[in-house]
């Protein structure tokens, strides 16, 4: 078995979704699940939804408005996919959900604010929507039964609305009680990502690329064989594609370094994903939805366990704005390990709001970089655990740039290679508090771009004209 997520860019269209229907056919025999976010930019349109009514009688008009520009899209995008005779069950459906979603935006109208807890509920629809969406067209077409799961009944969560983080025994048991049965019976079940439910049954989201966390939450209580992640991208790429023309796809990363990577500016994965998967030794498999190559069994990107074979390389170039550097100082330098072991905790369980700068093995203090202020309150909380460590200085803010590779643990003469072509750009080998080792560098926000692009010619512009475009072990 497997469970395959499809991202908002993979179902925007009825011709997307007929892709997302051959990709699963094809797949059938391997027993799929079947993850999916909401349409693309839905989320963000139900938020500014929500937004609108919180100012009352006079924001209604453009908060309705929004509703019924997002019922537009939806019915025209479900009538090009699902078949004639499921239109009545699919206009049902369609009726259900904007009824309720209706029903929730007036209710912030009357409050005239949106609390997290109403933000999340209307957020929600997005995802209610493209898996009931994707469950009658997969149901549909011909060879496949599909069975729609409410991801509010099996994803059970706290209440950090905005955030939420899974309960995972109760998450399993309700997912392989509610899953378990349509697999045995050979119907492919349809879940929704990004949402959850509390133990209350209060409507809850999962935070920011939700729908790759939800998948791996998935995989892993089911013990799938893997989880792919299909999306608009061919993999984990050695650099952004957007700023270095010559980024190339790496065939393989371990959970580590696929951590260390999503929480130091990488598109993919969700750093939530890695958790659960790597727990459950569940590889992860990032794919591109728009270039599935059917014929040929799927590569991607490969996320599991370190392939302690390969060459040590660099696998991935990654860069992160920041607005704050922080520095911790301890004032008793003789409590030296005891003060780094406490930053370290902090940093990991704020991850990925701090990143480790500097760390010393015998250290009068810590260098971090903070993340950008829009979470307010989860920064607010890290910066109040640092502060039980030790004396808290900020620095202008810089854009950190990571080099990630395990290889950086047992390979000197990788370290050295990579500090040379980073020289200028203030190197710092981390191994302490990051998932995988890595050297970061510091620039100014208006010269990241082009360091990256330098960095990557530095470290990859040397294969052989053969290899380039090649992918990177």
């Amino acid at each position: 078995m497997i469970v395959l997520k499809f991202g908002g860019s993979s179902v925007d269209s009825a011709d997307s979704i007929a892709r997302v229907v051959g990709i699963v056919r094809h797949l059938l025999p391997r027993q799929p699940v079947v993850v999916v976010s909401a349409m693309a930019k839905t989320t963000r349109r139900l938020l500014a939804c929500a937004e609108a009514a919180a100012a009352g009688d006079a924001g209604l008009p453009a908060a309705r408005a929004i509703v019924d520009e997002l019922r537009a899209y939806h019915t025209g995008v479900a009538h090009g996919v699902v078949p004639a005779a499921r239109r009545r069950a699919l206009d049902a459906l369609l009726d259900r959900w904007f009824g309720e979603l209706r029903a929730a935006v007036a209710r912030v109208a009357e409050e005239g604010r949106v609390q997290p807890r109403s933000a999340d509920e209307i957020a929600a629809f997005g995802e209610l929507l493209a898996s009931s969406i994707l469950a009658l067209a997969l149901g549909g077409a011909d060879g496949i039964e599909s069975a729609w799961i409410d991801c509010r009944e099996v994803i059970v969560t706290d209440d950090a609305f905005g955030r939420a983080q899974p309960l995972y025994a109760e998450t399993d048991s309700r997912l392989r009680e509610a899953l378990g049965p349509h697999l045995a019976a050979g119907r492919m079940p349809v879940v929704g990502g990004y949402v959850g439910a509390t133990r209350d049954g209060i409507t809850t989201t999962l935070g920011k690329e939700g729908s790759d966390f939800s998948a791996a939450i998935v995989g892993a209580a089911l013990g799938a064989a893997e989880v792919q992640i299909w999306t608009d991208v061919d993999g984990m790429m050695t650099a952004d594609p957007r700023h270095v023309a010559g980024a190339r796809r790496v065939r393989t990363l371990s959970f580590n370094e696929g951590l260390e990577l999503s929480c130091s500016g990488a598109k993919k994965p969700h750093y939530g994903t890695l958790g659960p998967a790597s727990r459950a030794y569940v590889p992860i498999r990032i794919l591109n939805s728009w270039r599935p190559d059917l014929e040929h069994p799927p590569e991607g990107t490969l996320i599991g366990p370190r392939n302690h074979t390969a060459p040590p390389t660099i696998k991935s170039i990654t860069c992160r704005a920041n607005a704050r550097r922080i520095t911790v100082q301890l004032a008793d330098s003789a409590n030296g390990k005891r003060f780094l072991a406490g930053v370290l905790e902090v940093c990991e369980r704020f991850r990925p709001a701090l990143l480790v700068l500097r760390a010393a093995e015998n250290p009068g203090e810590v260098e971090l970089a903070l993340d950008r202020d829009d979470r307010l309150t989860e920064i607010n909380a890290a910066l109040a655990a640092l502060e039980g460590a030790g004396e808290i200085h900020f620095s202008p803010g810089l854009a950190v740039v990571s080099l990630v590779s395990e290889d950086l643990a047992t390979s000197p003469e990788l370290v050295r290679r990579t500090l040379a072509a980073a020289a200028g750009m203030e190197p710092r080998l981390v191994v302490a508090g990051a998932a995988a080792p890595c050297i970061r560098c510091l620039v100014s926000e208006e010269q990241s771009a082009a360091a990256v692009a330098d960095l990557h010619d530095r470290i990859f512009g040397g294969l052989v004209s053969s290899q380039q475009g090649e992918p990177v072990e």
